[in-house]
C-alpha cells in the first residue's frame, strides 16, 4: 500500500534515526511507517530483529495474521512471532534469509522470567518498538524497568502514542530515559526533579509546578514528530456529541445517594490525597447509574461479590433508540461502548433476543470486543466493523473500551453511542478515534447516555462527561476536586 505523504515523511525520520518517538494522532498510521521503516532497513543491513511491546489489547492488532498491521504492510520475507504463554508463528514469503518480527505486550513481561528470554535475543541488529509508550510513563512500574533492560540490548527504538497526554512532565522521565538518557541528562529521577520542579507544601516536600520546560522540549524536539489528522488526511468530521439524560427509579435513585452520600463523608475525613482510592470508590456510582449494584466487575479485574441489577432504566432508553434509528437506517453500522463487563453482557444478551423474536432484526450482524473472550470471537468482530472486510447488512459492535479502544480500525461504522464512561481522558479520545480514521467516508455521530435523578438532579455521569469534554483526564483530580465534583451534582 503506498504510503501518505506524511507517511513517507515520517518514514524517512524513523529510517535516519535511531531513536525517535512517533506522536501522531490516531488514524495516521503510525504502525505502517514502523513496519515500512523496519524493512528498509532491513534491507539496508542495519536490523534483523523487531521486538514489538505493546498493550495486550493491541497485541493482535500487529500479530493477526488476516486482519493485523504486519500481513497488509510486510514486502520482504519475515517470520512473525507471538511471544506469549503461547507461541504462535506465521510466515510471510520464503526466503533463505528473514526479517524477524516478535511481538508482545507490557503485562506479559512484567515478569522477570519472560523479559530475560527477549533480552538475551536483543543486539545492536534489533528494532525495539515501543507501542501507546504512556505504558511505561512510571519509571517505577514492572514494565517500564523491563523496557529499560530490553532497549539497553537494543540498537534502535522507536516510541509510539496517538495520545501523548500525560498527568505531569515527570511522564516524560522515563520515556527520554528509555530512549536515551543523554536526551534529559538526568541519570537519575532526583536529578530531574531539581531542574524542572518547584518544591512547596509541608517543609517544601511536595512538587508545586514545573519549570524550564521549553529547555525539555528542546532536548526532546530532534527527537520526536506530532502531526494532526486536520493537517494530514481529508477524513470526514466529528460531530459534537449528543446528550441524552434518563432518571433513574426511586429505588435506584436512593441507592446511589446513599452511596453518594457515604463517599463523600469517607472522602472528607481523608487527610492526604487518595485520588487512586477515590476512582475505585466512585467506580460503584457509575456502576449503579448503568442500573447494577455488588460488585465491580471490569477488565483486567476481578469480581467483588455478585453483581445485582437494579435497573435498566438506560438500557431502555438504548434499545427505543435504537428502534427509532433502524426506521430511518436499515444498514445500520453501530460501536457501542460499556464500561462494565456485566452492562455489556446484559445489552449483548437484549440484542440477540431482539434478533430472535422480530423480524425487522433478522438480518442483524452482532459482535463484542471484550476483556477474556476467545481470540476467534474478537477476530469476528473486528471483521464486522473493518472498512475491508464489512458484510453487508445492519451491524452492531459492543465494545469495552479497555480491551478495544486502542490500535483497531473500526471505521465502517459512522455511529458511536457510549452507554457509560470510563474516567480516562485518553480511553475517550482513543476510543472516539476507533471510527474516525483512513476508511472512514461518513461524518461521525457520537452519542452519550447520562443518568440523572428522578427529579432531574446530575449524577456522576455529569461530573464525568462534563470534565472529559473539557480535555481534563479525572484519574489525575485531587480528593478535594472528587468532594466538589460530587457535591456540585
Amino acid at each position: 500500500m503506498k504510503p501518505f505523504v506524511h507517511q513517507e515523511v515520517g518514514i524517512k525520520l524513523l529510517v535516519e534515526n535511531p531513536i525517535f518517538a512517533l506522536f501522531d494522532e490516531m488514524g495516521l498510521g503510525k504502525t505502517k511507517q514502523v513496519i515500512d521503516a523496519a524493512q528498509i532497513l532491513y534491507q539496508q543491513g542495519i536490523v534483523n530483529r523487531v521486538i514489538i511491546i505493546s498493550p495486550a489489547a493491541v497485541r493482535a492488532v500487529w500479530f493477526d495474521e488476516e486482519l493485523g498491521e504486519l500481513v497488509k504492510h510486510l514486502f520482504v520475507p519475515s517470520r512473525i512471532t507471538q511471544f506469549h504463554n503461547r507461541l504462535r508463528t506465521w510466515a510471510f514469503m520464503s526466503g533463505d534469509k528473514y526479517l524477524r518480527w516478535a511481538i508482545t505486550n507490557y503485562e506479559y513481561i512484567r515478569n522477570e522470567d519472560h523479559y530475560v528470554v527477549l533480552k538475551q535475543i536483543c543486539d545492536k541488529k534489533t528494532l525495539l518498538v515501543l507501542d501507546e509508550s504512556s505504558a511505561i510513563k512510571s519509571y517505577r512500574a514492572k514494565q517500564s524497568q523491563a523496557c529499560l533492560k530490553i532497549r539497553r540490548r537494543c540498537g534502535r527504538v522507536i516510541l509510539l502514542n496517538g495520545t501523548p497526554i500525560t498527568q505531569s512532565p515527570m511522564d516524560m522521565f522515563s520515556q527520554g530515559n528509555i530512549m536515551d538518557p543523554q536526551i534529559l541528562e538526568c541519570p537519575t529521577r532526583y536529578q530531574f526533579i531539581a531542574r524542572y520542579a518547584v518544591k512547596g507544601g509541608f517543609k517544601s516536600k511536595s512538587t508545586v509546578g514545573w519549570r524550564y520546560l521549553e529547555d525539555m522540549q528542546r532536548r526532546f524536539k530532534p527527537f520526536v514528530i506530532r502531526r494532526l489528522k486536520s493537517e494530514c488526511l481529508d477524513l470526514p468530521p466529528k460531530l459534537d456529541p449528543i446528550l441524552y439524560t434518563i432518571p433513574l427509579s426511586r429505588d435506584a435513585w436512593n441507592a446511589y445517594k446513599e452511596m453518594r452520600n457515604e463517599m463523600i463523608t469517607w472522602l472528607d475525613e481523608q487527610n492526604v490525597s487518595i485520588a487512586r482510592q477515590a476512582i475505585t470508590k466512585i467506580l460503584r456510582l457509575c456502576q449503579v447509574t448503568t442500573g447494577f449494584i455488588g460488585g465491580v466487575e471490569i477488565v483486567g479485574d476481578t469480581t467483588v461479590k455478585e453483581t445485582r441489577e437494579i435497573g435498566r432504566e438506560k438500557l431502555d432508553f438504548f434499545l427505543g433508540w435504537l428502534d427509532e434509528r433502524f426506521e430511518v437506517e436499515k444498514d445500520l453500522r453501530l460501536l457501542v461502548w460499556c464500561r462494565f463487563r456485566a452492562e455489556s453482557r446484559r445489552l449483548l444478551k437484549e440484542l440477540l433476543e431482539k434478533r430472535q423474536n422480530l423480524s425487522r432484526y433478522n438480518n442483524l450482524l452482532i459482535g463484542s470486543i471484550i476483556g477474556g473472550q476467545k481470540s476467534k470471537d474478537r477476530a469476528a468482530a473486528l471483521r464486522l466493523l473493518h472498512p475491508d472486510t464489512v458484510p453487508e447488512g445492519p451491524i452492531i459492535v459492543i465494545g469495552s473500551p479497555q480491551a478495544g479502544s486502542m490500535g483497531l480500525n473500526l471505521a465502517a461504522a459512522h455511529n458511536v453511542f457510549y452507554m457509560s464512561n470510563d474516567h480516562s481522558l485518553k480511553t475517550r479520545l482513543q476510543s472516539m478515534d476507533r471510527v474516525h480514521r483512513p476508511g472512514q467516508v461518513y461524518p461521525v455521530s457520537y452519542f452519550d447516555i447520562a443518568a440523572t435523578g428522578p427529579e432531574g438532579q446530575k449524577t456522576v455521569d455529569h461530573t464525568i462527561l462534563k470534565a472529559l469534554r473539557a480535555k481534563e483526564d479525572l484519574a489525575n483530580w485531587t480528593t478535594k476536586a472528587w468532594i466538589r465534583g460530587l457535591k456540585d451534582e
